[in-house]
């Protein structure tokens, strides 16, 4: 059994297709879906995401913010971010971390917004390091 999952950026589609579980980061924890799961609707946090194809892989991806609906045989998501593991690329996610460092290094302290930014932008560059690790160490 299985449900249709579509997960979206304002971007581009991340992901479509058939998938027989999905947990996603929410801001109050994860969420684990499964077909014929309860009509649903949350706020995304940042994390990692899984999702269980029909033979059994596993798809990585890292997560940001924005929100997700739930349907006994669809799951929505609209994602701030979505990155799939095997789209990263490791060079860029190094560059974007030191880029990071710096910014958190340099900002103004009495910015706030600066100061959210540099830590959004250093957390992003984490989990996909981390994201791109996981995939790596399992071939």
């Amino acid at each position: 059994m299985s449900f249709s999952l579509e997960i979206v950026t304002p971007e581009r589609l991340t992901w479509s297709g058939e998938a027989t579980a999905l947990v996603l980061p929410t801001v109050d924890g994860e969420i684990g879906i499964l077909p014929k799961h309860e009509p649903y609707v949350t706020v995304l946090g940042l994390g990692e995401g899984r999702i269980t194809l029909k033979d059994g892989s596993v798809e990585l991806l890292a997560i940001i913010g924005g929100f997700v609906q739930v349907r006994p045989d669809r799951v929505l998501v609209l994602a701030e971010s979505a990155d799939l593991a095997a789209d990263l690329d490791v060079e860029a996610i190094e560059k974007a971390k030191a880029v990071a460092e710096q910014a958190l290094a340099q900002v103004d302290q009495a910015d706030p917004g600066a100061v959210a930014a540099a830590r959004a932008s250093m957390a992003r560059a984490l989990l996909q390091s981390s994201l791109a690790e996981r995939r790596r160490r399992r071939g």
